[in-house]
């Protein structure tokens, strides 16, 4: 049968098609004239300033070129071709099309949104419809890396509906839609069926099956529950906003109760994780209050359910996942023991999982322009925030390598939008958003990495441990920014303002402040460091190997009274040329005055908000200032604030300084002592200071005379 007169007009050289319909191969319908009916639908320019591309005329058959032998093109080598024995014929081509290549500037071909000639245009509908990656009924998503077994500049090609899937069997393609664009790439997601890891999951269960949505609703009855949800808005949200209020129906009102049913649809690990979070707060309800008085707490029930969901529903991970894990990593302890006890190394290892899965799903990478709703670019973009700061956070308070590297994600800075709650037309920001800790705290994160990576990994120790003049000067622009970072923070979030902020939560900028302070600790401990000589290394015998040999062995080499006495640790020299050193000391000593003194200044008001499990930052300048909530290692931060301070005494170079540094020694022990009495947060300090003294300061350090001195003599004058 043939095809009506009408189908291929638009192939006719008189009637080409427009430039839009013929980059795409598609129909170019332009009966009700110009602009196009595809153009117009999507209101697009409907040009046809682009005439089609000549074909080249190929004077051979492909057939008889010879078979090349692969050569790698140097770069040293421009001439060479890829193919480097080809014929004469395919040598000529490579070699007239390298220059061409060669010649674009990378600025020049990322902003140029046209295919460029002779390369094959990208595959799909000209527009996409919105569409949930995270919601999708044909199973879970998780991202084709650019180095993936499925290429992203392949998989641009293919032809996508108008949702942006690609079908298959059991596993589909899913475009995210609004990429490649200037400077992005090609973002594509694998969606598998459910089905293919239920024996997986089966694996990896860590429980009994009792995790279970009717086990949660009779540990915490659904009208209970909305409560519970309530408290989590209003005291942990601020901190840690990783839910998304719109999908839970509320408002930006810090406190509204959700529907029944919204909440029997979230899922049992993140809603979980919700009550477990919510739980410490119960007192601020009237209602569950009173409860809590006679009923014993499910925390630990609740906090295993999520530990067993997470591990069996991280084989095919939402955004629910992510978010239950990150509830669980910041969970405090219940038992008073833990309060004492460093992290198992458990800890830094689900960091890692956290990361990897958030990778996995894409979260750090931009994702402004896709094809998704609103409210889930806001998640997805304060999740990898909250995620980023967990990884910087924890690698600099535990002296691990950090998992997220600069050069592998792009997600642009927190602002006001990424806090709307609904249709951005529909509504604006509250004061309670525009004025959320987190953003200051991610931003505090930055300043942490950068921290990390010039006094603390690997390298960086190594060449700067003796170098005082470099560090100093490291130091000086790292204390710069953190002032900087202090002076961005709204007048509610600083002294002497920061106990009336955010409706009166005073906890969240306590726990900005301390983190604060955290970081100036770190960057004057680094430049403490050169300001002792190490002591040389201790001579190494290896009995067994002295043994094997046939060579004798001479007994008075085993005489270590022999051995010369091995130079006393430290030695601190401070008279440099600008009196640095000195200048360095009192500011190092100002600093840690000041966080004992915070410290000391600390109520119950402090602590009743949301405390992260890692730890806080300070001001630096000289009047360093403070601010208020948790973060990731608390309980660390204070055993490196008694670790800088001891640090400060067994250092002193002279008398005045090693009277100080007790004195500073004595008051944080004091100050330790009794807060712990109240805020289990400081136990970890305060066991790794009375276990120094317990086992005694001269039996423990290799102490310089002076501070012998002053340790024999706690009153001894200060000179």
């Amino acid at each position: 049968m043939s095809s009506p007169s009408s189908a291929r007009p638009y192939r006719s050289k008189r009637q080409r098609p427009c430039d839009q319909c013929r980059a795409r191969k598609l129909g170019c319908q332009t009966d009700g004239g110009i602009p196009c009916q595809r153009c117009r639908a999507t209101r697009l320019d409907c040009t046809f300033d682009n005439p089609p591309p000549k074909r080249p005329r190929v004077s051979e058959p492909l057939s008889s070129f010879d078979v090349p032998s692969i050569e790698v093109a140097l770069p040293s080598q421009p001439e060479h071709s890829i193919l480097g024995s080809a014929s004469t014929q395919a040598r000529s081509v490579s070699q007239n099309a390298e220059p061409r290549f060669s010649s674009l500037a990378l600025d020049q071909t990322a902003n140029d949104p046209s295919p460029a000639s002779g390369m094959l245009p990208m595959g799909g509908p000209p527009t996409q419809f919105v569409q949930s990656i995270d919601q999708l009924d044909h199973g879970y998503a998780q991202l084709f890396g650019a180095s993936a077994e499925s290429d992203p500049w392949l998989l641009r090609h293919c032809q996508f509906d108008d949702s942006g899937m690609k079908f298959f069997y059991k596993v589909h393609f899913r475009n995210a839609g609004g990429v490649p664009t200037a400077q992005r790439i090609p973002v594509h997601f694998m969606i598998s069926s459910d089905e293919l890891t239920t024996a997986f999951k089966h694996e990896t269960r860590a429980g009994v099956g009792d995790a279970t949505r009717d086990r949660l609703n009779y540990l915490v009855p659904p009208e209970y529950g909305r409560r519970l949800v309530a408290l989590f808005v209003k005291y942990v949200f601020p901190a840690l906003p990783i839910i998304s209020r719109s999908q839970l129906g509320l408002s930006a009102a810090s406190y509204q109760l959700p529907e029944l049913s919204t909440l029997a649809k979230v899922p049992v690990h993140l809603l979980a994780a919700v009550y477990a979070s919510a739980f410490p707060f119960v007192g601020h309800d009237d209602y569950l209050c009173v409860l809590n008085m006679y009923h014993t707490s499910p925390i630990e029930t609740l906090w295993r359910m999520v530990y067993e969901l997470v591990t069996e529903e991280i084989h095919s991970p939402r955004l629910a996942v992510v978010q239950a894990a990150l509830l669980y990593v910041h969970q405090h302890p219940t038992d008073e023991a833990r309060f004492t006890t460093a992290d198992t190394p458990f800890v830094w290892s689900f960091v890692g999982q956290l990361v990897g899965l958030a990778c996995s799903l894409g979260l750090h990478i931009e994702c402004r322009m896709w094809g998704i709703p609103a409210w889930e670019k806001r998640l997805r973009r304060r999740l990898w925030w909250a995620v980023y700061a967990e990884d910087k956070w924890r690698s600099l308070l535990m002296g691990r390598p950090p998992f997220i590297h600069p050069a592998e994600w792009d997600v642009s800075d927190l602002d006001e939008g990424d806090f709307l709650v609904g249709p951005r037309q529909g509504f604006s920001t509250s004061s309670c958003d525009t004025e959320i800790p987190f953003r200051y705290l991610v931003n505090l994160a930055r300043i942490a990495e950068e921290i990390h990576e010039t006094f603390y990994t690997l390298r960086a120790s190594q060449f700067l441990n003796a170098n005082f003049n470099t560090s100093s000067d490291l130091g000086r622009a790292l204390l710069e920014k953190l002032n900087e970072w202090y002076s961005s923070l709204p007048e509610t979030f600083r002294l002497p303002n920061w106990s009336k902020s955010v409706h009166g939560l005073a906890p969240y900028p306590t726990s900005i402040h301390f983190a604060y302070l955290l970081l100036v600790v770190y960057v004057y401990r680094a430049m403490l460091r050169p300001m002792a000589r190490s002591s040389s290394p201790p001579l190494i015998f290896d009995l067994e190997d002295m043994s094997a040999t046939s060579l004798p062995v001479d007994e008075a080499i085993l005489d270590f009274a022999e051995v010369p006495e091995l130079e006393s640790l430290p030695e601190i020299e401070i008279s440099d040329e600008y009196g640095t050193g000195e200048a360095t000391l009192h500011a190092a000593e100002k600093c840690a005055t000041i966080v004992v003194n915070f410290t000391r200044r600390l109520t119950s008001s402090d602590f009743t908000g949301f405390w992260y499990s890692c730890t806080a930052p300070i001001k630096l300048d000289l009047e360093i200032p403070i601010a208020d909530f948790t973060f990731p290692g608390s309980r660390i931060g204070f055993a490196t604030i008694s670790n800088f301070l001891m640090l400060l005494l067994v250092q002193a170079p002279n008398i005045a300084h090693a009277t100080r540094g007790k004195s500073l020694v004595d008051s944080w022990l004091q100050v330790l002592r009794c807060q712990s009495q109240s805020f289990p947060l400081v136990k970890l300090g305060l066991a790794r200071l009375d276990a120094l003294h317990w086992a005694g300061l001269s039996e423990t350090f290799a102490l310089p005379p002076q501070v012998e001195e002053v340790i024999a003599n706690p009153h001894f004058p200060e000179s």
